[in-house]
């Protein structure tokens, strides 16, 4: 029951999406993850406030953190720059990936990155890059077959947008989309699947988000990474990577075969 001069659950839910959406850092938000995080609150915590804080603590976990900047805004700004011959495409794409913090900590090793995807995976025709950030500007650096087709989703919906129109000019086939993938997993088919830096935190809105993930997918290799610490450096996350991994593998069709390390990225490579 609520108390005195409080909504109802329902009634607080909705209040609180509507407040996220209209703020200016979570607008762009896909508006059914913003729903599920504002009931989630409504149910967990009672009080405004707290259903507040709990609301915007998870959607710090799924968005916010990795914001360096504007993404979406960089993104425009990188195709409107290689439409008008401004910047050529990996200029440009080096650019805009400085704006998410788990892109531009990859700019450090991405040729070596990539190598090393294309040593074990050979040269796909068909891409899934799941929570995807701004991991589509990194094509230039992949081996890919020619016109490969190249799907992609974000929870954010203005990101998305803009990765359609820099998507012009990539040498692939590109399809974006808006997806809460922490509750929603794609049933997808593609001969390489990403799930790069996003198993941790789409396991911090969902209990088993990972291996459900997994679960739907069928590719002929998975790479999955995992940040070897914190956005902040404080804390170690791939102290035990096989078990980590193993983890979401379980249950899945998906066994983890090799992995490498670059920087603060682990990254392991997973077949059927």
């Amino acid at each position: 029951m609520a108390a005195p001069g409080e909504p109802g659950r329902s009634v607080l839910a909705g209040e609180l999406t509507r407040q996220i959406l209209s703020s200016a850092k979570y607008r762009g938000l896909d508006e059914g993850l913003v729903r599920r995080v504002a009931a989630e609150a409504a149910q967990r915590v009672s009080g405004r406030a707290e259903a507040g804080r709990y609301a915007r603590r998870k959607l710090h976990q799924a968005f916010g953190a990795f914001q360096a900047g504007s993404p979406a805004r960089a993104v425009a700004r990188a195709a409107a720059d290689i439409a008008a011959g401004r910047a050529g495409l990996r200029g440009a794409a080096l650019a805009a990936m400085r704006s998410h913090t788990s892109s531009a900590e990859r700019i450090a090793w991405l040729e070596q990155f990539y190598a090393q995807v294309r040593a074990w995976c050979g040269v796909p025709a068909s891409v899934a890059d799941l929570a995807c950030g701004l991991n589509p500007l990194a094509v230039p650096w992949m081996t890919l077959a020619p016109g490969a087709a190249y799907w992609a989703c974000e929870i954010d919906a203005d990101l998305v947008a803009a990765l359609a129109s820099v998507g012009e000019h990539l040498p692939v086939a590109l399809t974006a989309v808006s997806r809460d993938l922490a509750v929603e997993p794609p049933p997808l088919r593609a001969d390489v699947a990403l799930l790069l830096k996003t198993v941790t935190t789409i396991e911090q809105q969902a209990a088993g988000a990972g291996g459900r993930v997994l679960a739907a997918l069928d590719c002929a290799h998975v790479i999955v990474s995992l940040p070897r610490r914190s956005l902040s450096g404080r804390r170690g996350y791939a102290d035990d990577p096989a078990a980590i991994v193993a983890a979401i593998a379980a249950g899945s069709r998906y066994r983890p075969r090799d992995e490498a390390v670059f920087g603060s990225e682990l990254v392991c490579h997973l077949t059927p």
